[in-house]
């Protein structure tokens, strides 16, 4: 009852911080075809950061807001700065992905091991990095050994698939393509940091174990989720930008760790994996620029545009072609961004966003998406820089 008690606040009203903006326009449409395309202005993104802080409740949420804000925000802390490892400063107190962490602990019962309980085992890892970001600020004992628990659960406690994939659920091995965003950022993450390879490789390593469990060999897509007392098998669209994200991101940790020229052949063998998948799934971008809410084969009023997993897919891009120099799909990333600025209300809420929960359903509002445009305006921003130095 307590936990109950204690999740039913929510972390809008935790976080005492607000960020209000004016009106903007939205992007012109005239300038979809080109081959460049401008980012959000400050007025805009500070209403889609504001709305993300409102909506964000469940650990997945969390997590990814608390990334989107370090990428953003923050960008030399994260795994896109110059030098993370270790990090060359403290976040300041006040900061909201310091809030984020604080929030997370103040509801973590004690004796867990999990930074949240929620039914999934994958979710709470997302909110380990601002954690242990917390305890660089805090020096905080709490902080350190709630990050260090997070890891004992999922490396020991969690179950697993035959083929030793850390299932996404606590309750049965499951695989879901989420967990991809989820676990595996947050173990290479904790192996950079603490200079631990065989974390980071375990980190490259989950992601090719549920590659063989999820990967579609008719279409290199992903299904959604598969194992476990029931199934999704869908080629569900956000769950293959979390898989590109997500793989991204662990790329990228090889990338600035200690141990990058040990890793070279999985940081290969990675960059290879999230190439398949976005060569695959660009080609179902729609003339506008969007995806829709899946593969689902579903009737056509059941086909409705999909902003949140256009926004993220597209982040996923520009990274990739930073971390390797191929900038085949740009051209696509360049029209689903423009898309997105078009889908940003007056008030900075994402609109034409799949349901959180029923997937196969057209949302009011997304949380993870409002994240997911900071993402690919932090991603879009890194790329411009990585081309003017490169043109």
């Amino acid at each position: 009852m307590l936990l109950q008690s204690l999740l039913s606040l929510s972390f809008a009203t935790f976080l005492v911080r607000a960020n209000n903006g004016g009106s903007d326009d939205f992007y012109n449409s005239n300038s979809l075809e080109r081959t460049r395309v401008n980012g959000l202005n400050d007025t805009t993104l500070a209403k889609v950061r504001t709305r993300m802080l409102e909506l964000v409740h469940y650990s997945w949420e969390l997590g990814t807001a608390s990334e989107a804000l370090l990428e953003l925000e923050e960008s030399d802390l994260s795994v896109y700065g110059d030098k993370p490892f270790p990090p060359s400063r403290t976040l300041s107190a006040d900061s909201p992905i310091i809030s984020i962490a604080e929030y997370v602990l103040s509801i973590k019962p004690p004796g867990t091991l999990p930074l949240m309980e929620d039914g999934a085992a994958g979710d709470p890892a997302s909110v380990g990095v601002a954690v242990l970001l917390a305890n660089q600020t805090f020096a905080n004992a709490s902080y350190a050994l709630a990050a260090s628990q997070e890891i004992q659960f999922l490396l020991e406690v969690v179950p697993r698939a035959p083929n030793g994939a850390i299932s996404h659920r606590v309750s049965e091995a499951q695989l879901w393509d989420d967990f991809v965003y989820m676990g595996p950022p947050y173990l290479a993450y904790y192996g950079a940091l603490f200079h631990n390879i065989t974390l980071l490789q375990e980190a490259k390593r989950q992601i090719g174990l549920y590659r063989e469990v999820l990967r579609d060999p008719q279409t290199s897509l992903w299904h959604h989720v598969l194992l476990g007392s029931w199934s999704d098998p869908a080629l569900w669209g956000t769950g293959m930008a979390w898989v590109a994200a997500g793989s991204t991101r662990v790329l990228q940790t090889m990338l600035k760790s200690p141990f990058a020229v040990q890793l070279q052949g999985d940081m290969w063998e990675i960059s290879g994996w999230v190439g398949e998948l976005l060569g695959a799934a660009w080609g179902y971008q729609k003339r506008q620029g969007e995806f829709r809410g899946g593969l689902y084969n579903l009737p056509t009023e059941n086909d409705f545009p999909d902003s949140a997993w256009t926004a993220l897919l597209a982040a996923a891009t520009y990274r990739l072609a930073v971390q390797t120099g191929n900038k085949q799909w740009i051209p696509n990333a360049n029209k689903a961004f423009a898309y997105i600025q078009r889908q940003i209300a007056s008030d900075g809420t994402l609109l034409n966003v799949t349901d959180v929960f029923q997937w196969k359903q057209a949302g009011i509002n997304s949380p993870e998406g409002q994240a997911f445009v900071l993402l690919l305006q932090a991603a879009h921003r890194d790329y411009t820089k990585w081309e003017e130095c490169h043109a």
